[in-house]
C-alpha cells in the first residue's frame, strides 16, 4: 500500500515517567529548586503577604527600577502552606470546595497550592462571570463553595446579588486588596492577607490531624468551557489527568533543558492556557512565571520582556498585534524571546511571520488543545524550524494523547490529507461535563477498543507525516451553493496581502444557502480599498469565495470581535451580530422599497409594535403635528429623501406617501442643505453676520468683543467660525442667575470604548455641531450672539476634561456633582462642557456633560447623541448633514420685525393684557427668592447684582426635586379622541392641569407656561416655509415658550373644553415665535416698532429680563411658576454604544410637568421642582390629581359631562 492509504489516526509516544499526585509534584519541585525565582507579579507590591513567605527574595542579577513581588519556590511554598493552615484553623477540611474570581496575581497561585495541600476542589473562574446573573448563579450552585475568594468590590457585591443562596452558605469569604494601601475590604468579607497570616500557627495541628489521603482519581480542579446553552460547562480535572497533561508537555517540549526559560503569563489563569500551560507547566519544570498585570495589557507585557527577560510568550493573534502597535515597542529589547506560542484560533502564516520577524521571536508555532483535554497537538520546540512555514499546522500528537480525523456523518476514519472532524482520546481527557450540582453530561464522549474519545467539532487535516492542521470549526464552515468555503483561507489572504485582520462568517441566503461576509478590524489610520480585496480573492480563490460584504467591526457597534476569556473569536456570536446588522440595514434601505422604509420609520416614531401599521393606515389617526414634523426630519436623515409636512397632510396613508416618493424618483436633499451654509475659510466677514446690518463699525465692535471673550481661552478672531444671533428665549436661558442656570446634565456609559476613543469620537462629532462649540457674548443691550468656535486642540482642551477612573457606571451620576467650578456650563462659556473617565466595572469610558439651554433643545440634542453614537460605532463614518442653525437663526433675526412677527406679538398681547391684576391665578406662591431647580450655590440677586442669601431645601432628601418623581395613568380613549374629533392627546392633560390649578387658586382661569417645540421657519408665508429644509432637522435650539391663559368654564362639557384648547393650540403653534422681548415691551406700554433703537435695554434683548411693572413683567414671572411640557412619545436613549445613566434638567422654574406618552395609552408625568419652594408631598398630591383627572377626561363616556362635575 502506498502512503496515500494511511488513515488519519495517530497516537503519541508513551509517557516515560510515573504520573505523580499534583501536591507531591509541587513538593518535589520545591525540594529541587527552592531558591530559584518562581513567581513575579509586576503589578503587586513586594511587601504583599511578606509575613508568611519566610524571608525576602534574593536580589536578581538585573535589579528592576521599581519594587514588585518576586518570590522563590520556597517562599511560594511557605505562603501556600500558611494559607492552608489558616483555612484548616477556620474549619476547612479535605474534600471541601474553593472558588475564586480573581485575575492574574499571587492570590491564584497561593490558593491553588493551598487547595492541593488540603485536597480541596479548586475552581478558578474569570471575575467577569460574576457580573452575569445566570452564569454566576449556575457556577456557584454547581460548586457550592465553602470558600469564596475575590479581589474586586464590585465582584463581591454582584456575587451577593446574583447568587444569593450559594453565596450565603459559604462560611469563608475572602477579599484580597492585592497589597494596595488605599483599597478597603467590603463589609462581610475578610481580608485575604490578614486571614492567611492569622491561622498560620494555630492551623498546623489541624492540618496534621487530617492525615490527608490523595488519590489519582480525586477531582482537584474545575475549569470551565462554553456550553451550547451559553451557560458554562464544568470540566473536572483529576490528579492523574492534570499531572499527566503537565508531564506529557514537559516531555514533548524538553522544557527542563534550559533553566533560563521564563514564562510571560499574560493569559488569564482561570483558563487552562494561563493556569496550566503557562503557570503550572513552567513551575513544575522549576522555571519562573511572570504576570505583567492583572489582565492583558500590551505595555505591561512589553515591560516584562524588558525587565524580566521573558522567553516564552503565549498569545492569540490580537495580543501580538497589540504589542506591535504599542508606541513604545521600538524601545523594547525582544532578543530574549525564544518561542511565541500561538493558539485559540486558526493561525495564519502572516501571524507567524509577524511573531518572528517583527516581534522578534526565535521560533513561533501554533498548538492545539481544549479545556476538556489540555494540550494535544504541538511542535517540539527544539526541532521547530526557525524559517517561516508555508502552511501552518498545530504539530504532532504529544505523549499520552491520541488524535483521529473522521467523517462527521459516518464516524469513519478518513485518509490522511482529507478533512474531517478531529476526535481526541487518551488518558488525559475528562470523562464527563459538570452541568449542575448533580447533573452530568456525556453526549460528546464515546469509547472503543482504544479507550475514551471526545468529539471536538473542529475540522482538521492530518498530513502524511502525522502533522495536524486545524482548518476551523465545523459550525463556522460556510456552504455556498453546495461548495464548502473555509473562512481561514479567505482570512489568510486578506491578512497576508493587505495586512488586514478579518473574520469570515456565513450568513443565510435564500438562493445560495449561505454567503460569506468579512468583518474587518483596521489599524488606526489604515485605509482599505475593498475593491482591491475582492479582486485579489477572485484571483486567488475564485468568485464563489469573495465575501458578499466587507464591513468594519465598529459598524457592528463594538471595537473588537466577541472573544472567549483566552481571546478566541466567538464566531457564532459574531455571525449573529452580522445577521442582525444586515437585517437592520435591510430595513433602513427599504427592503422592498419606499413602503417598507416609510412603515419602519413611522413604527419607530410612534412607538408601536411592528405589524401595527399597514399600507392603508392614516397617519393622521396616530401622529400629532409634532410627530409628523419629526418624521420629515428623521426620514430625510435616514434616506436622503424629502417628504414635507404639507405632503403628509395631503397624503395621509403610508401607501399614498410611497406613491408620492415614487412619482418624484430619486434625489437627495444633502446638497440643498449644504447650499444654505457654504464653507468659508477664516473668520466671518461683514456680510456673514446679520446683526451688523452691513455697518463696518458694528463689524469692528463684534471683532473686538469676540477677541476679548476668547482671549482667556487662548483663542483669537481667526478661531471664530460664525457669529450667530440669539432670539429672546435664548437670552432668557443665558441670563446668569447662578452657575447652573438653564443647564442640563447628562451622563452616559460608552460601551466598549476607551477614554481616548470616546474623546476622539466626541471631537469628531462636535466638529459637526457648531452650536455645541460656542461662547456667548452681549453685543449691546439689544443684541446677544453666540460665537461658534472652530474645532481645534486648544478649544477642546477648554471644554473636555479627563478625570481619574470611577468604580461603577452609577458613579457617573455623582461625578463632579454640585462642584461649583465644574458642574455647569454658563456665560460666557464654553456653553457645553464634558468630563470623560474610565469606568472600571464595565471596562469602558463614561461621559458626563453640562449644556447651557441656549445652545440646544429637546430636538437638536438627540441629533448630537445619534451622531456621537455613530462615531463611536464607526469613526470612519461620514456624518449626514443637518440643517445649519445659523441659517435658521439668521432668518429669525432678519424677520423678527416683519408684519408676520408683529401680528404674532399682537395676538399674544391681546389675550394676555390685564393678567397682572390677578396674581392669584398663579398656583405656587414663592417661599424663597427666585426659582431654581438643582443647586443654587453662587446665585446672584438680579435686583442688587450681589450674591443672594442661602436657600433651604424643603424636600427630603435634598436634591429629589431636580431628579423628580414619576406617576402613571391610562388615557383609555385617546385614540378615539384623535380619530373622531381630531383632538390631540396633549389637550387632555393640559385641560386636567388647568382644572387642577383653578381647584387650588379658586380663580376663573389658569395661568401656566407651555414649552413649544416650534420647529418651523418663523415669520414666513406657508409657500416660503414649504421650500425650506425640514425645521425638525435644524441643528440648534428652536424651542419657544408661551404663557397659557385657560378659562375654565364650568358649564362647558369636557369635549367643549378639549375642542377649545385644540383650536387655541393651533393658534399657539402659529404664533409660537412671537419675539418675547417685543411682547413684554408691548404689554409694558412700549412700542417696539418705533422705540427699539431709542430705548436702551428695555425693548429687545433685555426686555424679558429687565422691564419692571405691568403685564410685561408679570408675564416673565408667571411663566416660571409652572410649565407644561408635552412629549408625544417617550424620549429614546437607545443607542448602539452609549447607555444612559443620568438625565437632569436644571431650569430656573418652580415646577416643570414633563408629560410623556409611553405607549399608545400610557401617560407618565415626571414633575421636577425647586425644592426650596415646594414640599415633596405637595408635588405628589398635585401629580395624583392631574393623573386621575386626565384618566377621567380620556374616557369617552365622560366627554359630554360638565366640567363642574370634576372641579
Amino acid at each position: 500500500m502506498g502512503s496515500s492509504t494511511l488513515i488519519s489516526e495517530a497516537f503519541g509516544e508513551p509517557i516515560r515517567r510515573s504520573i505523580p499526585i499534583m501536591y507531591d509534584f509541587y513538593q518535589e519541585v520545591t525540594r529541587n529548586h527552592g531558591d530559584r525565582m518562581a513567581l513575579v507579579c509586576m503589578h503587586q507590591p513586594a511587601s504583599f503577604l511578606s509575613p508568611i513567605t519566610h524571608g525576602d527574595p534574593p536580589t536578581p542579577p538585573f535589579s528592576p527600577p521599581e519594587k514588585y513581588l518576586r518570590w522563590t519556590f520556597n517562599q511560594m511554598a511557605h505562603a501556600s502552606h500558611a494559607l492552608a493552615a489558616s483555612l484548616a484553623a477556620a474549619g476547612i477540611k479535605p474534600g471541601m470546595r474553593i472558588i475564586s474570581f480573581v485575575n492574574n496575581g499571587v492570590e491564584w497561585h497561593v490558593m491553588m497550592k493551598a487547595a492541593l495541600e488540603l485536597n480541596c476542589l479548586f475552581t478558578p473562574l474569570n471575575p467577569r462571570m460574576a457580573l452575569h446573573k445566570e452564569e454566576a448563579m449556575h457556577m456557584m450552585a454547581m460548586i457550592e463553595p465553602n470558600v469564596v475568594l475575590v479581589e474586586d468590590p464590585n465582584i463581591a457585591e454582584k456575587l451577593a446579588l446574583n447568587a444569593p443562596e450559594p453565596f450565603g452558605k459559604a462560611p469563608i469569604k475572602l477579599f484580597s486588596t492585592g497589597g494596595q494601601k488605599k483599597a478597603s475590604v467590603p463589609q462581610g468579607w475578610e481580608d485575604f492577607a490578614t486571614f492567611a497570616e492569622s491561622g498560620a500557627k494555630t492551623g498546623e495541628s489541624a492540618l496534621k490531624s487530617f492525615n490527608v489521603v490523595r488519590k489519582p482519581e480525586d477531582v482537584i480542579f474545575i475549569f470551565t468551557t462554553s456550553g451550547t446553552t451559553n451557560l458554562p460547562k464544568g470540566c473536572p480535572y483529576t490528579n492523574k489527568m492534570c499531572a499527566g497533561i503537565l508531564v506529557s508537555f514537559q516531555q514533548h517540549s524538553d522544557l527542563t533543558r534550559d533553566p533560563n526559560r521564563v514564562s510571560l503569563c499574560h493569559m488569564t489563569t482561570s483558563h487552562i492556557m494561563g493556569g496550566i500551560g503557562y503557570s503550572m507547566r513552567f513551575h513544575l519544570s522549576g522555571l519562573k512565571v511572570v504576570h505583567p498585570a492583572a489582565t492583558f495589557d500590551a505595555a505591561s507585557s512589553l515591560k516584562a520582556i524588558n525587565l524580566e527577560r521573558a522567553s516564552d510568550i503565549p498569545a492569540v493573534p490580537a495580543q501580538v498585534y497589540a504589542m506591535l502597535a504599542n508606541p513604545n515597542f521600538d524601545q523594547v529589547d525582544t532578543s530574549c524571546i525564544k518561542h511565541a506560542h500561538l493558539s485559540a484560533t486558526t493561525i495564519l502564516p502572516e501571524t507567524i511571520r509577524l511573531s518572528m520577524e517583527e516581534l522578534g521571536a526565535e521560533r513561533a508555532s501554533e498548538a492545539y488543545g481544549m479545556t476538556e483535554a489540555g494540550l494535544v497537538l504541538a511542535h517540539p520546540y527544539y526541532s521547530l524550524n526557525t524559517k517561516l512555514p508555508k502552511v501552518v499546522t498545530s504539530g504532532f500528537v504529544i505523549p499520552g494523547s491520541k488524535v483521529r480525523v473522521v467523517d462527521p456523518e459516518t464516524n469513519k476514519l478518513v485518509p490522511r490529507g482529507e478533512p474531517g472532524e478531529c476526535h481526541i482520546g487518551g488518558d488525559f481527557i475528562i470523562r464527563e461535563y459538570w452541568l449542575g450540582p448533580t447533573k452530568r453530561g456525556r453526549d460528546a464522549f464515546y469509547e472503543d477498543e482504544h479507550g475514551l474519545w471526545i468529539r471536538t467539532g473542529d475540522q482538521a487535516v492530518m498530513h502524511e507525516n502525522g502533522e495536524c492542521q486545524i482548518v476551523g470549526r465545523y459550525k463556522d464552515m460556510i456552504i455556498r451553493g453546495g461548495e464548502n468555503i473555509s473562512p481561514s483561507a479567505i482570512e489568510s489572504i486578506i491578512l497576508s496581502k493587505f495586512d488586514l485582520i478579518a473574520e469570515i462568517v456565513g450568513v443565510p441566503d435564500e438562493i445560495a444557502g449561505e454567503i460569506p461576509v468579512a468583518v474587518i478590524s483596521k489599524k488606526d489610520g489604515q485605509e482599505v480599498n475593498t475593491s482591491k480585496v475582492r479582486e485579489m480573492l477572485v484571483k486567488e480563490l475564485g468568485p464563489a469565495w469573495v465575501p458578499e460584504e466587507i464591513i468594519d467591526i465598529q459598524s457592528l457597534g463594538v471595537d473588537d470581535y466577541p472573544r472567549t476569556a483566552t481571546g478566541k473569536v466567538v464566531k457564532t456570536k459574531l455571525r449573529l451580530m452580522v445577521i442582525e446588522n444586515r437585517d437592520s440595514q435591510s430595513s433602513a434601505i427599504g427592503g422592498t422599497g419606499n413602503l417598507d422604509t416609510l412603515t419602519r420609520v413611522w413604527t419607530k416614531l410612534l412607538g408601536v409594535s411592528p405589524g401595527t401599521l399597514t399600507a392603508q393606515t392614516s397617519i393622521h389617526d396616530w401622529a400629532d403635528s409634532l410627530i409628523q414634523a419629526r418624521f420629515s426630519a428623521v426620514f430625510m436623515r435616514e434616506t436622503g429623501l424629502l417628504i414635507r409636512l404639507q405632503d403628509l397632510i395631503d397624503h395621509p396613508t403610508i401607501e399614498a406617501q410611497a406613491r408620492l416618493l415614487a412619482s418624484r424618483g430619486g434625489g437627495s436633499v444633502a446638497q440643498s442643505i449644504a447650499d444654505i451654509k457654504p464653507q468659508r475659510d477664516g473668520p466671518p466677514a461683514l456680510y456673514d453676520m446679520v446683526h451688523c446690518n452691513g455697518d463696518e463699525a458694528r463689524y469692528q465692535k463684534t471683532q473686538e468683543l469676540a477677541i476679548e471673550t476668547l482671549k482667556p481661552l487662548g483663542l483669537g478672531w481667526n478661531d471664530v467660525e460664525d457669529i450667530i444671533p440669539m432670539n429672546s428665549i435664548q437670552e432668557t436661558f443665558l441670563k446668569y442667575r447662578r452657575p447652573q442656570s438653564s443647564n442640563h446634565r447628562h451622563a452616559f456609559v460608552c460601551n466598549g470604548s476607551s477614554v481616548a476613543h470616546v474623546q476622539k469620537a466626541l471631537e469628531n462629532t462636535l466638529a459637526h455641531h457648531a452650536m455645541l462649540r460656542t461662547m456667548a457674548m452681549y453685543f449691546d443691550s439689544h443684541t446677544s450672539v453666540h460665537i461658534a468656535v472652530r474645532p481645534s486642540e486648544q478649544w477642546f482642551s477648554k471644554c473636555i476634561l479627563r478625570l481619574p477612573p470611577v468604580k461603577k457606571a452609577d458613579d457617573l451620576a455623582e461625578l463632579v456633582y454640585g462642584d461649583i467650578n465644574l458642574d455647569h456650563a454658563c456665560f460666557p462659556g464654553p456653553m457645553m462642557r464634558f468630563v470623560i473617565v474610565h469606568v472600571e466595572e464595565t471596562n469602558c469610558a463614561g461621559i458626563v456633560y453640562m449644556a447651557q439651554h441656549s445652545v440646544f433643545d429637546g430636538v437638536s440634542l438627540p441629533l448630537f447623541l445619534e451622531d456621537f453614537d455613530t462615531m463611536l460605532s464607526d469613526p470612519t463614518t461620514k456624518l449626514k448633514p443637518h440643517v445649519p442653525y445659523k441659517a435658521w437663526a439668521d432668518s429669525y433675526y432678519n424677520l423678527q420685525h416683519s408684519p408676520i412677527a408683529k401680528a404674532s406679538v399682537d395676538w399674544h398681547a391681546n389675550r394676555l393684557r390685564g393678567i397682572s391684576k390677578n396674581p392669584d391665578a398663579l398656583l405656587f406662591k414663592p417661599r424663597a427668592p427666585e426659582f431654581f431647580k438643582g443647586f443654587s450655590e453662587g446665585w446672584i440677586d438680579i435686583k442688587t447684582g450681589k450674591p443672594g442669601p442661602p436657600r433651604v431645601a424643603l424636600t427630603k432628601p435634598a436634591g429629589l426635586g431636580v431628579k423628580g418623581i414619576t406617576g402613571k395613568g391610562t388615557l383609555r380613549d385617546i385614540q378615539a379622541l384623535k380619530i373622531k374629533h381630531n383632538i390631540e392627546g396633549s389637550q387632555i392633560v393640559k385641560a386636567a392641569l388647568a382644572v387642577v390649578t383653578i381647584r387650588h387658586t379658586k380663580q376663573e382661569y389658569a395661568l401656566f407656561g407651555q414649552s413649544q417645540a416650534g420647529r418651523t421657519w418663523p415669520f414666513m408665508l406657508p409657500w416660503q416655509a414649504d421650500r425650506m429644509p425640514p425645521a425638525m432637522d435644524v441643528d440648534g435650539p428652536a424651542v419657544q415658550g408661551s404663557l397659557c391663559k385657560i378659562e375654565v368654564q364650568k358649564s362647558d362639557s369636557v369635549l367643549d373644553m378639549l375642542t377649545r384648547l385644540q383650536t387655541e393650540q393651533y393658534d399657539l403653534n402659529r404664533h409660537a415665535y412671537a419675539p418675547m422681548n417685543q411682547l413684554v415691551a408691548k404689554l409694558s406700554g412700549y412700542h417696539p416698532d418705533r422705540e427699539t433703537l431709542d430705548f436702551d435695554g428695555k425693548v429687545k434683548g433685555s426686555a424679558w429680563i429687565d422691564t419692571q411693572g405691568g403685564d410685561g413683567d408679570f408675564v416673565r414671572d408667571a411663566f416660571k411658576h409652572q410649565v407644561f411640557n408635552w412629549l408625544p412619545v417617550s424620549p429614546v436613549f437607545e443607542y448602539k454604544r452609549i447607555t444612559k445613566v443620568q438625565v437632569e434638567s436644571r431650569t430656573d422654574l418652580c415646577v416643570l410637568w414633563n408629560c410623556i406618552m409611553m405607549d399608545q395609552t400610557t401617560l407618565a408625568i415626571n414633575p421636577t421642582w425647586d425644592d426650596a419652594q415646594l414640599y415633596t408631598e405637595e408635588v405628589e398630591g398635585i401629580l395624583d390629581e392631574i393623573l386621575r383627572l386626565s384618566e377621567k377626561f380620556a374616557v369617552e363616556e365622560n366627554w359630554e359631562k360638565k366640567i363642574e362635575e370634576f372641579i
